[in-house]
């Protein structure tokens, strides 16, 4: 090989190294947290300007609710008497299992309360309920579904950075949805309501072609996957 044909090989591999998107940088990080790539698409830290204020609102307001007076540590006084020896239960057998299965356990546990909208619970559009809301009413929208499954883990003694609430966008239903991401040995795995039968949970790649993910967060984090704003204006 001449030495002009070392010097072209030496630059384009220079060049490739340059390409946006695959530097080590941008590989190491992607290694290191298994949420910046959901359903195919790249989530980036959110600052207060890219990340909506009344989603923050709702979730500050739970959140500070669940901190203060933790409802599913409450469980005689929060719970509905019908719920409670269930949730002893599976709070008794929780340290046994594997974590497949806890979270098999806490989406069946979610999944059998019937859905409504908040219109029909609360009056209003569009409320993040508590989970004194859920379980007083014993029914809510995806929203509640997510906000229960997240907070039943950390009780339960999940780490925050495992969990991640992702609000998306639904192209064939035309609607928005939210919904759990865990990450597990196993990879990132979806809890959602609307799977069936109750229990099932299935990796974040099955839905890639489903879900167009808007934003994510969980107590420590904001991110925003940079959605078409006409997305955020669906209901």
């Amino acid at each position: 090989m001449t030495r002009l044909s070392l010097s072209c090989l030496s630059l384009c591999l220079a060049c490739f190294l340059l390409l946006p998107g695959i530097d080590s940088s941008a590989r190491a990080a992607q290694q290191q947290d298994p949420f910046v790539r959901l359903f195919g698409r790249q989530a980036f830290p959110a600052g207060p300007d890219d990340f909506p204020a009344y989603i923050e609102q709702h979730w500050t307001r739970v959140l500070q609710a669940e901190q203060d007076n933790p409802c599913l540590q409450r469980t005689t006084s929060c719970l509905p008497p019908a719920d409670a020896p269930h949730w002893l239960y599976l709070t008794g057998r929780a340290s046994t299992m594997d974590e497949m299965t806890l979270l098999r356990t806490i989406t069946a546990f979610f999944n059998k309360f019937p859905s409504a909208s908040d219109m029909e619970n609360y009056g209003v559009e569009d409320r993040w309920p508590t989970l004194e809301d859920f379980f007083s009413r014993r029914s809510g929208d995806c929203k509640a579904y997510t906000l229960s499954k997240y907070f039943a883990l950390r009780v339960l003694g999940m780490k925050d950075d495992k969990l991640r609430i992702v609000l998306v966008h639904i192209p064939k239903r035309r609607a928005n949805h939210a919904l759990l991401a865990v990450n597990t040995a196993r990879g990132v795995f979806i809890l959602d309501n609307n799977t069936r039968p109750l229990d099932l949970i299935l990796p974040q790649e099955k839905f890639s072609s489903q879900f167009i993910p808007l934003f994510m967060l969980n107590e420590k984090g904001r991110w925003t996957f940079r959605p078409d704003p006409e997305l955020l204006r669906v209901k």
